[in-house]
């Protein structure tokens, strides 16, 4: 197993239990306690983890957000997941808008298979990934560059977001909880999203399991504001049922 397989695998267990130990992670992946401090030690100085004597708990903050290196290899195996599923949703000849995410650009992957598709989307990521499809036009929201996103943020974007209207809008968020709905680390990437909420006759949002519940610092739009919430099959019942009584369509994605 490589040491970022690893490291990904001990976040899981810490959100999933609340702490960690040493000596348990040591017996369960087979390595030693000193690798072990090292993996800890490499998450805490990513903010994603807080070390104590002998193991590590969450880190809680309204405000952080992971670095895109990191969150493109969180729960990739659910990203590809939902990214099947949102596809099925796309038609030839159709408009969609892709805000900037891991799990937008692995939807993007599987838009390749459509004909005719004109892409709107602030992600640089995903601009240079289609930009060569012959058969399909990709549009770039241009503003300022967020090295971090891999993004356009800012006025310019959302003034280009006033002349646009498309059929599908696929976007991701730090939280989305159904009681203080869809949320972000920041009041800028917050004001883009929001306007592409209001420029899609059809929204999409799309989350792995452990987004669920999860709140950032600034509010995007209530829970009703999408028309479709696409999570991985790793959602509890309960959260599942929550979105479902606030009007929101909900697609489980089985994991493969």
């Amino acid at each position: 197993m490589f040491a970022e397989e690893r490291r990904q695998q001990i976040l899981h267990q810490l959100r999933q239990q609340g702490k960690v130990t040493v000596d348990d992670l040591s017996v369960r992946f087979g390595v030693s306690a000193p690798t072990i401090r090292a993996d800890l030690s490499f998450l805490e100085r990513q903010g994603l983890l807080r070390r104590t004597h002998g193991g590590a708990l969450p880190v809680e903050s309204t405000l952080y957000e992971p670095p895109y290196a990191i969150r493109e290899m969180k729960n990739l195996p659910e990203k590809r997941a939902i990214a099947r599923v949102a596809a099925t949703l796309v038609q030839d000849e159709e408009t969609v808008l892709l805000d900037a995410g891991t799990t937008t650009f692995e939807i993007a992957l599987q838009l390749k298979q459509c004909r005719g598709l004109k892409v709107v989307t602030n992600s640089l990521a995903i601009a240079l990934e289609l930009m060569e499809r012959k058969d399909m036009e990709v549009v770039l929201l241009g503003g300022s560059v967020h090295p971090a996103r891999r993004a356009t943020l800012g006025e310019l974007v959302l003034h280009a977001l006033d002349v646009i209207y498309v059929d599908h809008a696929f976007l991701s968020f730090n939280g989305v909880d159904a009681h203080a709905g869809y949320t972000s680390v920041d009041f800028e990437a917050a004001a883009v999203k929001r306007k592409m909420i209001q420029h899609a006759r059809q929204v999409v949002v799309v989350a792995d399991h452990a987004k669920l519940g999860q709140v950032a610092f600034a509010q995007v739009a209530p829970v009703h504001a999408a028309h479709v919430l696409i999570v991985d099959d790793g959602a509890s019942p309960d959260a599942v049922k929550a979105f479902q009584e606030a009007g929101v369509r909900v697609l489980l994605a089985p994991v493969i």
